[in-house]
């Protein structure tokens, strides 16, 4: 290893390169901006370059870290009563991952901004002028390289509270729209919530292992009897950026902002799902194995994995499942895809936290996947938003013939989310299967399936309604977006095609690396074709060509039943129509004419009693009775200086300052 960091140590200039350009650039555009005329274009311009600078930078470090191995190096700035502050780089395959597309997102939202984010946009005009989203994203986009690259966790908890604080801004953009604000205090609360159990958590963990840097914990935590605790509070400070049950709420609300920068905020949160593997996989690791398995009844269920395991998995398992019920009866299309992005990060947590070398893969594979998908998704629906003027899908329909192209990008990415063949995130669930069946684990297996099913039904819905459904009359002329919208849809379109048809590329020469490097004895090989489990062999190109086969096979079963109830029906429609009436309690098939008919709500509701289920699971009924209980304390304790009773008001104050003096001495 000592070799391994002499080697790679002059690389790291270019690895802090990666982190200080876009946030350098975010500082001098507002300066450029004040350049008369031509300051507001030329800021702009300058931070489009900027992201694809550093996405270039990205992949040139990826090409040194895959031929020369992990770049490794520590800059020692000070030191302090609490160990000395050194600025580590530590940048390896699994680092590399979201650093990839952090860049790559935020390419794209850049460039579609420079046109969505002006007069022309129909929801809501902007002027030309040069506006804080550029600059903010830029910013954001250098925070979440720096935790990426970050080996030393005081610097990693500063990047990571800057990405807290540039979602609050990039959320709350509309800041005269109180909604918007709302919603920005809502990511700033929760997202904090976990900023601080990390904290505490590093704390504990340097108190134990006597140092900062994150690989130095590993054999310090093993055994120790803070341990437990460490990692309690880390699995809880990553809930809220890996957007998981009960943190996960603040995200639907967040997509009341611009739709590139809800993009990019939600393609930013990968790094959540990183700090899984890079903590749970490998720095907490070592202790992890060293706890025993569940109990044999729970076995049954969920496999051979301990409790660790099992509450990282279930967690996202149970995420994965809860949240596409709120998609299915929500009318606000972003908030759907939301919703069904929540789910997708529900089934990458859950396959991550089996913390099995397969089931990373499965994880890595799907974290690349799912956010390529929800933003073809996002870019899709922010075109058609440009143009309508509408977020709400009562508002929308028969889209596809006016935006073709729009359409066609839209779809593709919701039938990624399907599953569907060669668009990625088939392969990432055919290996989240294989690693639960590698565990003996039924209970994952069936929760994966079932959270499939239940975001493709919302996801397709909102497709179908906005571009497929009914015809609206529009008041204005649709068109294609601008070319600076659909240059950014086409660019992760292609990288879903590649990805997605080849996902060697991303197992042989970063994924299965990362992991070999987390879990020297995972027992993955890098094959041209194939990858070698523990369980036998897999390989990708020859199920999703079985998976092809067989929905080609069941097509055509379809469409020959089809035709045959056609034939029988008389081929008149107004026969093939009463051969339907029966199945419809005599009803007329006009009435459901799309998935905006209030029979698919009748039935949802009356039948499923969705509705209730909505109603149950909806933790935010918990936090606001929690923040009202809050408040009331607050305003008692206000009214005691207000009404003047002194009495009250100086025992109140002596008690104060006792439980702090108490907790002073018992800290000190």
């Amino acid at each position: 290893m000592v070799a391994e960091v002499i080697i790679s140590a002059e690389f790291s200039p270019l690895a802090l390169t990666a982190i200080l350009t876009p946030m350098i650039t975010a500082l001098l555009a507002h300066l450029i901006a004040q350049i008369p005329n031509i300051g507001d274009d030329l800021a702009k311009a300058l931070c489009v370059i900027s992201s694809y600078a550093t996405l270039l930078i990205v992949f040139r470090l990826t090409q040194i870290v895959v031929e020369d191995g992990p770049i490794v190096n520590s800059f020692p700035i000070v030191s302090l009563p609490l160990g000395e502050l050194a600025l580590t780089v530590y940048v390896d395959e699994l680092a590399l991952i979201p650093a990839i597309f952090f860049a790559l997102f935020a390419s794209a939202a850049m460039t579609y901004s420079v046109k969505y984010l002006s007069p022309e946009n129909k929801y809501r005009p902007v002027p030309n002028t040069f506006n804080r989203g550029f600059s903010f994203m830029l910013l954001f986009l250098g925070s979440l390289i720096g935790c990426c690259f970050s080996g030393n966790m005081v610097f990693f908890l500063i990047f990571w509270e800057i990405t807290s604080i540039c979602s609050f801004f990039l959320v709350g953009f509309w800041h005269d729209d109180d909604k918007c604000v709302a919603a920005a205090f809502k990511t700033f609360i929760m997202l904090h919530i976990g900023t601080f159990g990390l904290l505490m958590g590093a704390i504990l963990a340097y108190s134990a292992t006597g140092t900062w840097e994150i690989h130095g914990w590993s054999q310090g935590l093993l055994g120790h009897s803070v341990s437990p605790l460490v990692i309690l509070l880390f699995f809880i400070g990553i809930l809220p950026k890996a957007v998981q049950f009960p943190l996960h709420t603040w995200l639907p609300d967040a997509t009341v902002t611009a739709t590139p920068i809800t993009v990019y905020v939600h393609a930013g949160f990968l790094l959540g799902l990183y700090a899984i593997p890079r903590f749970f996989g490998q720095i907490f690791a070592p202790y992890i194995k060293s706890i025993q398995m569940l109990p044999p009844i729970l076995s049954l269920f969920f496999g051979n994995i301990n409790i660790w395991t099992l509450m990282i998995s279930l967690t996202g398992a149970l995420t994965s499942v809860l949240a596409p019920f709120f998609g299915l009866l929500e009318n606000e299309s972003k908030r759907v895809v939301a919703y069904c992005h929540i789910s997708a990060l529900g089934s990458t947590v859950m396959t991550l936290g089996l913390i099995t070398p397969l089931g990373i893969a499965a994880g890595l594979l799907s974290m690349v996947y799912h956010v390529l998908f929800i933003a073809l998704i996002f870019l899709a629906l922010g075109g058609a938003i440009f143009h309508v003027g509408k977020t709400s899908m009562d508002y929308m329909g028969g889209l596809s013939s006016y935006m073709p192209i729009t359409a066609t990008v839209g779809t593709l990415g919701a039938l990624s989310m399907a599953g569907f063949p060669f668009l990625g995130y088939f392969t990432a669930l055919w290996l989240g299967i294989h690693a639960s069946l590698e565990l003996n684990s039924p209970a994952f297996i069936i929760l994966l399936l079932f959270s499939s099913v239940l975001k493709t039904a919302a996801i397709l819905r909102m497709i179908n309604t906005i571009f497929f459904g009914k015809t609206i009359e529009y008041k204005r002329r649709i068109t294609e977006p601008p070319a600076l919208m659909l240059f950014p849809m086409l660019l992760l379109l292609t990288c879903l095609f590649i990805f997605g048809a080849f996902p060697q590329l991303l197992l042989n020469y970063l994924a299965i690396p990362a992991i070999n490097r987390l879990q020297h004895d995972s027992g993955l090989t890098i094959m041209p074709d194939d990858i070698i489990t523990g369980s036998g062999l897999w390989n990708p190109i020859s199920g999703t060509l079985a998976f092809l086969s067989y929905l080609c096979l069941i097509s055509i079963a379809i469409y020959i039943a089809a035709k045959r109830s056609s034939s029988q029906a008389g081929g008149s429609p107004a026969r093939r129509e009463e051969a339907f009436k029966p199945f419809l309690c005599g009803e007329d098939v006009n009435l459901l004419d799309g998935v905006r008919a209030r029979h698919f709500y009748h039935v949802l509701t009356r039948v499923v009693r969705i509705d209730a289920i909505y109603h149950t699971l909806n933790v935010d009924r918990f936090y606001y009775a929690l923040a009202e209980s809050l408040f009331s304390f607050c305003r008692g304790l206000l009214r005691l200086d207000i009404q003047q009773k002194y009495f009250p008001a100086v025992l109140s104050f002596t008690l104060g300052a006792l439980i702090m003096i108490i907790i002073a001495v018992l800290v000190g």
